[in-house]
């Protein structure tokens, strides 16, 4: 028994190693895709390096697996497209370089034939995007680098910004904040090149909501905001003293409203492009009240006096 498992084990370094190899031959044919294929072949098929026409006028020249484009390659499209990187199963796939007929380049991760995971694009008018990528579109966190030297970095969903990021306009503008489909929405804060900073609500890519606006003279304006003016409710305190609580109109003290002067003085009462206009009461510091009409800021009309 023993000497019988001795000799079949000893017959099996007289098996030749290249029983089961399958044999490499120089030959062509035509792939299940129509193209007309010249290189290295196995059993018939396509299989190490190779070249490829195709009926449309593409061309690709690099490995294949099993009659299919695996492993490195170069596949140049007619209309002078061009991917130059990694194959498999057919399909565009690990790390490869594509170059578009608008002389944008992608440079980056491939997962079946779609702009998948990390990658660069180069943009024909200088632009840059390097940052996650989901079939196609710009998704994840990435920076876009503008020509002119802005640039937005941040979350990115279905090819736009969306979610938190911050822009940079490279004039000491920024903002940072919520973004919605390209646009500043949500909460934000944005800083002028001049030194005035927003800090509020956003919606459709301007103030709208609740907000903080803070001048780089001091003023400080706290309220309402709709279409990027103040507008609803709010205070503003102006930077030597002085105060306003009440209603405001595209910017403009309007409506019903307080004015407290930095000296003590004191109006109550309705208010018209900025100034005093309408029924109000004007009340001195010592105490001195004024009461009855007001037109631009004037006293129209008679009024009641009385001292302290």
């Amino acid at each position: 028994m023993n000497y019988k498992i001795r000799i079949a084990a000893w017959m099996l370094f007289f098996i030749p190693l290249s029983a089961g190899a399958q044999k490499i031959s120089l030959g062509s044919c035509t792939t299940k895709d129509g193209g007309q294929y010249k290189g290295e072949m196995v059993s018939g098929k396509p299989q190490g390096k190779g070249a490829t026409v195709f009926p449309n006028g593409d061309t690709y020249e690099g490995n294949y697996l099993k009659g299919k484009r695996e492993g490195y390659g170069v596949y140049t499209f007619s209309d002078g497209e061009k991917y130059e990187g990694q194959w498999m199963q057919d399909q565009q796939h690990g790390k490869g370089t594509f170059y578009f007929q608008n002389n944008n380049k992608y440079v980056g991760l491939w997962f079946r034939d779609y702009q998948h995971g990390h990658g660069i694009m180069y943009y024909y008018n200088g632009d840059k995007y390097d940052g996650d990528w989901y079939k196609d579109k710009r998704q994840g966190r990435g920076t876009y680098t503008y020509a002119g030297g802005a640039y937005y970095r941040g979350q990115w969903m279905n090819d736009m910004k969306n979610g938190t990021g911050f822009f940079n306009w490279g004039d000491g503008t920024t903002y940072e904040g919520s973004w919605v489909d390209n646009q500043r929405s949500g909460k934000g804060i944005f800083k002028y090149a001049d030194g005035d900073i927003y800090i509020g609500d956003w919606k459709d890519d301007i103030q709208d909501g609740k907000g903080i606006y803070k001048f780089h003279n001091g003023d400080v304006y706290e309220g309402d905001y709709v279409q990027g003016e103040r507008t609803g409710e709010g205070i503003f305190r102006a930077a030597n003293g002085s105060k306003y609580t009440g209603q405001f109109n595209d910017g403009q003290r309007s409506g019903q409203g307080t004015f407290v002067w930095n000296n003590g003085d004191m109006y109550v009462g309705s208010w018209m492009d900025d100034v005093q206009n309408g029924r109000g009461k004007l009340t001195k510091k010592n105490g001195d009240v004024f009461e009855g009409d007001f037109k631009k800021g004037l006293v129209d009309g008679e009024v009641s006096w009385r001292t302290s």
